[in-house]
């Protein structure tokens, strides 16, 4: 069994999932031997992530659709290897509900007297600027990590942008507030104007990022799908997820993804 990471936020729908996507997609281009998971102190127990980090997890490549929410609790602190508070305020309030818990605050571990504010009821724009903070913050606490965990510290894999990702970047993160909006309020959004903007955006998010990437056939699949009727919530969320692989070279493992999803559209 992997060792566990467990970061702990406010009610586990914001700042925490998106901490633990983040330091989960670290570890894994590090090839580092832990898991990640998350928990609140505030009992929100099944809830799903805030529609805005969601939107903004899809802006930086990561999907926490799936992710529900948990309330910390004596067992879950046994297991993890690290507790992991993602500001000071959430850190005073395990003390005072958990005596003697071993934990950490992330400014502690990146060397920064920070706490990164809590972004609920803040527009997307605040979510993604902090998202971008937790990120940098994460990374800089990640030697910290290696040694508390006695791993040696993970030798950077530095991925430089080429060129193209910003603009292709920015495309996603439009088509993603626009895909979270049709998922959660379908009612007040215009399909046919939704589908032609989500096919505007296409033409900067499939501009290719390297040699192979398959984007532009992935792309003609994308406008298949598009073609279809009016998507139903469940449909929305799988074409969020669609674009979010978008923010990588696309291979064919996510050619076959998006054709099998097509396949089964009517199921969703």
């Amino acid at each position: 069994m992997r060792p566990t990471i467990l970061i702990v936020g406010a009610a586990d729908t914001g700042r925490a999932p998106m901490a633990a996507a983040l330091l989960r997609r670290q570890i894994e281009q590090r090839r580092l031997p832990w898991d990640v998971a998350s928990a609140g102190v505030v009992g929100h127990d099944d809830d799903p992530p805030e529609p805005e980090a969601r939107t903004t997890m899809l802006h930086m490549g990561l999907n926490i659709d799936q992710h529900r929410a948990r309330s910390v609790g004596e067992d879950m602190l046994a297991e993890a290897a690290l507790v992991l508070a993602v500001d000071s305020g959430t850190a005073r309030a395990m003390r005072a509900r958990f005596a003697g818990v071993a934990l950490h605050t992330l400014g502690d571990l990146a060397g920064r007297a920070r706490d990164i504010p809590d972004p609920f009821r803040m527009q997307v724009g605040a979510w993604m600027t902090y998202a971008r903070e937790l990120e940098a913050m994460l990374i800089a606490a990640l030697d910290r990590i290696c040694g508390l965990l006695g791993e040696p510290p993970a030798a950077p894999q530095p991925q430089p942008a080429p060129a193209g990702a910003t603009a292709r970047e920015a495309a996603l993160g439009r088509a993603a507030q626009l895909l979270v909006l049709l998922a959660d309020m379908p009612e007040v959004v215009r399909w046919d104007a939704a589908r032609a903007r989500l096919e505007s955006e296409l033409d900067a998010a499939t501009a290719p990022l390297a040699p192979g990437d398959l984007a532009k056939a992935y792309g003609g699949l994308l406008r298949a799908a598009l073609a279809l009727s009016a998507p139903s919530p469940g449909q929305a969320q799988r074409l969020a997820e669609a674009y979010a692989r978008l923010a990588q070279p696309v291979a064919q493992p996510d050619i076959d993804w998006l054709s099998a999803q097509i396949g089964g559209w009517a199921a969703l």
